[in-house]
């Protein structure tokens, strides 16, 4: 599966889009979508179909070289304020997205300490940074702002520290260039899927599918499109000229949503395709809260796990040869606090409840969570492990509480990461630096070893075990959130 296709089938699934499902007609026009945006951005005279995505990108998007992300925004946009004063934000948590994954990833001191240096000077200079008129103009999106000459040699430190790894203290696995395509308005966004769609026909359905209505990401290869606005709640499927500002529930909305972008992203370029998918995405997500207080975006961030892991990215038990599951629910219980705890307490709350399953060991009522149907008025209970093949074989429960175990796994895996980094082998530096060192490994293991062979390496026990008599990381979880 090409690596396109595993970033939209996870994302299909999280969206509850049947992602194998055969092409069919619906309510988006995603033909004229395309011919809408052909006909507004022309390569050299050519037709769309000689012109590579690639070179529309090149054509009719300012670049910004972010570390190891370039960064597209498109010019004809560049002369509104609002969409440039958006796009100015985006490139900041990108940078602050950066410097998180040094502490991350324990990239050595001397190192670090240059790069934070650099990425300060680009923050202060993106905090006052004005564009000039004619910003569309611009094949680089900040020479559209005076001054921006004095920070270029701070961004090209930045480029090529991230790019080889020398600021990491690592080889990165990837050996392409990642590419975040920002979309400011919501046509835009249904745009591009329609161009894509049209180019990619073995994988028109993943493109030209209504679910897309209701996403804020899909991607291509390497590169990824981003839209900078949400669907209204009931989305016209006719017309796509309204959007909701991602700002509008969270002072740090659209921030938190380009951070959790950035941070997967960062995952590709560091390590491929040797992550976890639901660490991958963990990741992205407790990023966020570490740099913003909180997370309550609409993406579950969208992963690209090999074939094999299917749509447990997202819930274990997902059939990995596609399927439907519900969409995300920003209103979830899950979401108290919108994650400032990093869901201690709904998980803690929740497992107390599973409790009262019929577990009878002191072992089994730590492995039991309560969800509720979607009209709340039933209950289940599902069953650690969710990590690693312990939970393959899994079964999903019913439908009807499929809404409630998204939310509830994007909550697990988040607070399961917080754990792992903050707590598993002692507070603060102890767990931070071992942490690092499951980063730096699995770079340096690439495909020689799997994910879980090296988290068993690190340390020294395995990632999850079905067997409650088996020590594991994911039992030393639950034993320490129900303690909490």
């Amino acid at each position: 599966m090409r690596p396109f296709q595993r970033l939209l089938f996870l994302t299909c699934a999280l969206l509850g889009v049947g992602p194998f499902q055969a092409a069919r007609a619906g309510e988006v026009d995603f033909p004229a979508l395309a011919q809408q945006y052909i006909e507004r951005h022309p390569v050299d005279g050519r037709t769309p179909a000689e012109v590579s995505f690639d070179e529309l990108l090149e054509a009719h998007y300012a670049l910004a070289q972010v570390g190891a992300i370039d960064v597209r925004v498109p010019r004809e946009f560049l002369g509104d304020k609002g969409i440039v004063d958006d796009c100015k934000d985006a490139l900041s948590a990108v940078l602050a997205t950066h410097q998180l994954w040094l502490d991350w990833i324990g990239a050595p001191a001397a190192e670090a300490a240059k790069a934070r240096a650099d990425i300060a000077e680009v923050q202060k200079f993106l905090k006052s940074a004005k564009a000039g008129a004619g910003a569309e103009r611009h094949e680089r999106f900040l020479e559209a702002f005076s001054g921006a000459d004095g920070v270029q040699s701070a961004l090209d430190r930045l480029r090529d520290g991230f790019r080889s790894g020398a600021l990491l203290g690592v080889t990165p696995l990837s050996a392409r260039t990642q590419v975040l395509v920002l979309a400011p308005s919501r046509a835009h966004f249904m745009q591009l899927a329609g161009v894509l769609g049209q180019r990619q026909e073995g994988a028109r359905s993943l493109y030209w599918n209504d679910g897309l209505a209701n996403w804020t990401e899909f991607g291509w290869q390497e590169t990824q499109v981003l839209a900078l606005q949400y669907p209204p709640i009931k989305p016209n499927l006719k017309n796509f000229g309204e959007g909701v500002a991602m700002d509008s529930r969270e002072p740090t909305g659209l921030l938190q949503n380009v951070a959790q972008r950035a941070a997967v992203t960062l995952c590709w370029h560091t390590f491929g395709n040797s992550l976890d998918p639901a660490i991958e995405t963990a990741i992205g997500q407790v990023a966020v809260i570490d740099l913003y207080g909180e997370n309550n975006t609409r993406s579950g961030g969208s992963g690209r796990s090999n074939s094999t892991d299917g749509v447990t990215a997202f819930i274990p038990g997902g059939n990995s040869n596609g399927g439907v599951l519900p969409p995300t629910n920003a209103e979830s219980g899950w979401r108290q606090g919108g994650g400032k705890d990093y869901f201690v307490k709904v998980l803690k709350d929740a497992q107390k409840l599973g409790a009262k399953s019929g577990a009878k060991s002191k072992e089994e009522k730590l492995v039991y969570f309560q969800l509720k149907s979607d009209d709340t008025s039933k209950r289940t209970f599902v069953r650690a492990p969710f990590f690693g093949s312990a939970a393959q074989g899994k079964e999903l429960p019913s439908p009807e509480f499929l809404t409630d175990y998204l939310e509830f796994f994007r909550a697990y895996k988040s607070c399961f990461l917080h754990w792992l980094r903050e707590e598993s082998a002692g507070k603060d530096e102890g767990s931070r630096g071992k942490f690092a060192q499951l980063l730096q490994q699995v770079a340096e293991a690439g495909s020689a070893a799997s994910f879980e062979e090296v988290v068993a390496e690190v340390y020294a026990v395995p990632l999850a075990a079905a067997d409650l008599s088996k020590d594991n990381l994911e039992l030393r979880f639950l034993v320490w959130l129900a303690g909490q």
